[in-house]
């Protein structure tokens, strides 16, 4: 995220980029987020999203002003020192009422960085599931469960992560799950604050540049070329598995709803983002979900009105809020199926 360097106090005037508004700084949440008050709601909002505000010409200027605390002294008051830690693939064990047992898998974000994920879960060789989210910084993704038993059909994974404002900042990771070495690392996860098995995939920033290599084909390697060349040729069985993954929370920015939203009308966005909301909520009803965050963001507050007419259009939807979070503010409604 790219860091605004002005410094702002309490009582500051600043203006809002997106809503072109004026508020007033009331209280600082992190080094990268303020609580300003606007028409009489207190909400936080990102630094790089407002300027500070100058009444006599009614512009926006780039000054500098004196601090209380500096941005770091905040910001580590609240997290300490070792501030990230990385991206992590967690497996929380949990004991069903059936007597059966499954782990949890989570990919938990303990960064400064929103991203976007893709994850494939492959067993005996087969796609077993494969889904793709935008995920915010600090937070944690429930990707599904494993069953203990599962364990055993050479699970192996694949994590893509980039940077949601620089697609070029990317980790990728592949993990072969082996039963004897997955039972030795159980410990408590950063954010997640649960005891679990865990794989560090490190972080965005620690991709290593690949000199250019000259590849050798052996007569090893293109017998093994050639081999998979005709098992992809061959018709694949229908798979043992098929998992359908319904997400506990979906973002409606448009920007991760499609590639390129430049010259997208108002009208289109909203048409798009609520198509995505209402296909989402169609499927966490038919399976029986009993919570979807929707992540709608603050603005003039259109697509959420539109959001709350289809909730309160839906039988089965027990209950829907819009309480402050700290991850989203008050920028994301949370439903409550029956």
């Amino acid at each position: 995220m790219r860091e605004n360097k002005i410094k702002y106090k309490l009582g500051d005037h600043v203006w809002l980029k997106h809503t072109q508004e004026e508020a007033v700084v009331v209280d600082f949440v992190d080094m990268f987020m303020l609580k300003v008050r606007v028409n009489d709601l207190e909400v936080p909002v990102y630094k790089e999203d407002v300027d500070l505000y100058q009444k006599q010409d009614q512009k926006v200027v780039e000054a500098e002003a004196k601090e209380i605390w500096s941005d770091e002294d905040l910001y580590f008051q609240k997290y300490g020192k070792e501030v990230q830690s990385g991206f992590y693939l967690s497996f929380v064990p949990v004991s069903s009422k059936e007597g059966g047992e499954y782990f949890d898998m989570m990919l938990v974000n303990d960064t400064n960085d929103d991203i976007r994920f893709e994850f494939k879960l492959y067993l005996m060789g087969e796609l077993y599931m494969h889904l793709k989210s935008p995920l915010s910084r600090r937070y944690i993704y429930h990707l599904g469960d494993i069953a203990y038993d599962e364990l055993n059909e050479n699970p192996e994974i694949e994590v893509i992560i980039e940077h949601r404002s620089h697609p070029l900042l990317q980790l990728f990771k592949r993990i072969k799950i082996r039963p004897k070495s997955f039972f030795k690392d159980l410990s408590s996860t950063p954010v997640l604050e649960n005891t679990a098995y865990n794989y560090k995939l490190g972080f965005l920033s620690e991709i290593p540049s690949r000199p250019n290599q000259e590849i050798v084909i052996t007569p090893a390697l293109k017998k093994q070329l050639q081999r998979k060349l005709a098992e992809n040729k061959m018709v694949q069985p229908q798979q043992k598995h098929a998992y359908f993954f319904v997400p506990d929370v979906i973002d409606l920015h448009i920007e991760c709803l499609v590639d390129n939203p430049k010259g997208m009308s108002n009208a289109e966005m909203i048409k798009v983002q609520l198509n995505h909301f209402k296909h989402t909520l169609d499927d966490a009803i038919a399976h029986h979900r009993e919570k979807l965050t929707v992540i709608h963001g603050i603005g003039k507050g259109k697509l959420r009105q539109e959001i709350w007419d289809i909730l309160r259009q839906t039988p089965a939807v027990r209950s829907y809020n819009n309480e402050y979070h700290p991850n989203y503010g008050f920028g994301a409604t949370f439903v409550y199926l029956r």
